[in-house]
């Protein structure tokens, strides 16, 4: 999407879709490659959190009837930052959160202002708490606020469902 174009919802959900699952596939990837049982474990929860977020917008996507994006390049691009991420320390990696956070939250509560019923806002509120869960996730688990790292993704209720079944 060019920098100058207006960014219309539409655009915003396609590019929101395709953020969790790159998001979902990257930490999959990284789990697969993870030796320490606690980081695998989290990164296993987190590719859930992306898995069970990317879900809660596929009935936004289905009625506007939007074309989903390119899910082929958003694996492929999750590949290659996994690959990036081999030999990064586990502090730097969880440090590299901050600015992604940062732009997707932005987007969520954009998605939020430009919803057009109710069943949108309530998907665009799910995927802000998503994001704000992530960054607390990043705080606990660098030891900058206390608490267990994981708490706020397991209590959100999508994440929760997608645990229960």
């Amino acid at each position: 999407m060019d920098a100058s174009e207006p960014v219309t919802a539409s655009d915003l959900w396609v590019e929101s879709y395709q953020g969790e699952v790159l998001g979902e596939s990257l930490f999959a990837r990284l789990a697969e490659r993870e030796r320490d049982p606690e980081h695998r474990h989290q990164l296993e929860m987190l590719t859930v959190l992306e898995r069970a977020t990317k879900e809660l917008a596929e009935p936004v996507l289905e009625k506007r009837a939007l074309d989903w994006g390119d899910t082929a390049a958003s694996e492929t691009t999750a590949a290659q930052f996994a690959d990036g991420l081999a030999g990064t320390s586990w502090e730097e990696f969880l440090g590299s959160f901050e600015p992604v956070i940062s732009d997707f939250l932005a987007k969520y509560r954009k998605l939020t202002d430009l919803a057009e019923s109710e069943t949108e806002r309530s998907v665009a509120e799910a995927y802000v708490a998503h994001e704000l869960a992530l960054a607390s996730f990043v705080r606990r688990g660098l030891g900058h606020e206390p608490g267990e790292p994981l708490a706020e993704i397991l209590a959100l209720p999508h994440v929760a469902a997608a645990l229960a079944t």
